[in-house]
Order: structure tokens, then sequence, then C-alpha cells
């Protein structure tokens, strides 16, 4: 049996659609081959995902092959066109009508109804995404018909190990990856709030020195930088990771406890079992996956859950933020 995945980005996605693969291979054995297409940016994030037999950037690789199943989870038309060129028994997901018109099957529906392709229309969708009550797990899980799903992330040995040995173990190692790049300026904690929530983390009276990592990738690289040298203490650090996106899941994994918008780092986070702290105002809490070490603020605003870059972020402050990883921290036991 030959099942295709094709799921191209975003990059959290991508990491949370991977779980899917193990529940997959226990489901139907060692017989099953999974094969992946998926884009170069996200390549690095499953190249060592044990249960992808094949990992894919261009549609050519898969085009020698008939599949048993696809699994077509993007709703990019370019995607969506060179779908078409495949053989398959059968697609679960979005493809191309006889008319040439994106569509998507009806066992993909609990997805797709909430998004762009929504035969219900954009402002139908957004109100599903809005009410939706299930997570991604819950809802993927019927889609690829399976259970018992796990996260997991299989990342590089290299950058681990040197990841261990720049975060000090002695220490209680709290990351903080408070934007969310260019697209989506609304997702982030205003700089003032930023800089208040680490004061008030690292002035925290408790028997183990605390270090701070801010995490952030390009110009959100610089941001924290900029941060850091406006407070002056050697106990908040920046880490640089962008040489090589495995770094930022190597960092990650070493932390105690992570604080996060909805982004890759949050991602990284869930899949490697570091308890964590999501932020979230413009995008749908309710459809990432708390397991049991998830812990989430969420916009008090109208506009929560709209998709909108310039969505109403100021109730995501400093307070809310400190005092809902109090709460957890202390329940978990990382900090008593």
């Amino acid at each position: 049996m030959h099942f295709l995945i094709i799921k191209f980005g975003a990059l959290g996605d991508v990491v949370r659609t991977s779980y899917f693969a193990k529940a997959l291979k226990e489901k139907y054995g060692d017989s099953l081959r999974i094969s992946w297409l998926t884009s170069n940016e996200s390549y690095s994030l499953i190249r060592f995902n044990p249960f992808i037999d094949d990992l894919w950037t261009d549609f050519c690789q898969a085009s020698y092959f008939k599949f048993d199943h696809i699994f077509s989870l993007d709703d990019e038309l370019e995607i969506l066109n060179n779908l078409n060129l495949l053989k398959t028994k059968k697609i679960t997901g979005a493809y191309l009508d006889s008319y040439g018109k994106p569509s998507y099957t009806e066992d993909s529906s609990s997805w797709f109804d909430m998004g762009l392709l929504s035969i219900f229309g954009k402002q139908k969708a957004d109100y599903l995404k809005k009410i939706n009550t299930y997570g991604h797990m819950e809802i993927f899980a019927k889609i690829f018909n399976v259970k018992n799903v796990e996260p997991n992330f299989y990342g590089n040995k290299i950058y681990e190990s040197w990841a261990s040995n720049i975060i000090k173990q002695n220490f209680i190692n709290i990351g903080i990856n408070p934007f969310a790049g260019k697209r989506w300026p609304s997702k982030e904690i205003n700089i003032k709030e930023l800089k208040l929530l680490i004061l008030k983390i690292l002035n925290l009276s408790i028997d183990r020195p605390i270090n701070i990592i801010l995490l952030g990738a390009g110009e959100d690289y610089y941001k924290n930088k900029k941060i850091a040298n406006s407070i002056k203490n050697k106990s908040l650090l920046v880490m640089h990771t962008d040489e090589y996106v495995l770094k930022i899941a190597a960092v990650v994994k070493f932390l105690n406890y992570l604080i996060s918008s909805d982004s890759l780092a949050m991602h990284l986070a869930i899949a490697q079992h570091v308890p964590t702290l999501c932020f979230f105002s413009p995008t749908s809490a309710n459809e990432v996956d708390n397991f049991s070490y998830v812990k989430k603020v969420i916009s008090t605003s109208i506009d929560y859950c709209s998709y909108e870059k310039n969505a109403d972020n100021s109730s995501i402050t400093a307070y809310r933020l400190f005092e809902a990883f109090k709460e957890h921290v202390s329940l978990l036991g990382i900090i008593k």
C-alpha cells in the first residue's frame, strides 16, 4: 500500500501534520509506504522522520507512481494543478473538479469548510473557524482515519548537541518567541508589554537562576537584540538560529518552558513536549491542541480569530501572560 501526503506549508502546520505518519504506520504496518511532498523550506523539518519513506519537493518525483491514497492538504492552485497529473485510486482533501475549479472531498470537509476553499464562502468559513472547538489533531485524526495520535519530532543530533552545550542545564531556561514575522504583526505582543514581561520573570524570587532566551528569525532576531540591549541583563539571551531551521528546533528541545506567539516555535515546542504558554489574537486558539502541557492566553478583543493582519492584540498584556505563566509553571512543578 502506498500513500502520498501533500503538505507544503506553513512550517508549523507541516510539523503538526507530520505526527500522523507514525499513526498511519501503526495502523497499516510496515507494508505501508508513506511518501510526502513538501516545500524546500519545510523539507528540513521532517527529513529525519523515520515514518516517512520518501520526502520529495517536486511533483515529478511522484509522477512515476500510482498511489493507493493521496491526502491533498493544501489549497494553492499551483499545487492542485500538479496534483491533477498524478495517478491515484483515491484522493482525500483538495483537488480540481471536472471544470478546473478548486474543491475538496467530503471526508476532509471538517477542515476545508473553515478555509479559503469553503463551499460556504469566506464569511461563513471565518465564522465556522471562530466557533470551532476541535483541535488540529482531532480534525486530522478523522481525515487520516487514525487514533492515538501523539506529538513527535525528529531533529538533527548535531544541532541538538550544540544546543545542549549552549543552554545551561543548572538554570531554568525560559524561551520567549514574541514575534511572528512580517505576515502576522497582530500575532505579536506589544514591545512595551514584552519588556515588562521579561522583567517580571527575571525578578522572580526562586531557588534556581533563570535564563530567558529570546527566539526569532530574520528581522525578529534584530528586534530581540534591540530589546536585550535596552534591558541589559546577563540572564537575557538572544539566540541566532537563522542558519538552519533545525537550530531553533534544537534550542526549543532543551528549554524548560516556552512563551510564544502562534508560530513555528510554538509547534516545535509542542512537538517536543516542552511546556508552553501560547497567546492568540488573529488566529484560533482552539485549533492548537492542548495535550497536557499547553496553556493559552486569548485576546478579549471583538476581532479575535478574525485572521486579520491588523487584529487588536492590545489585550495580550504582560500582566495576563505573567499570571498565566506563574500558574502553569507552579502546576507543572517547574518553579515552586
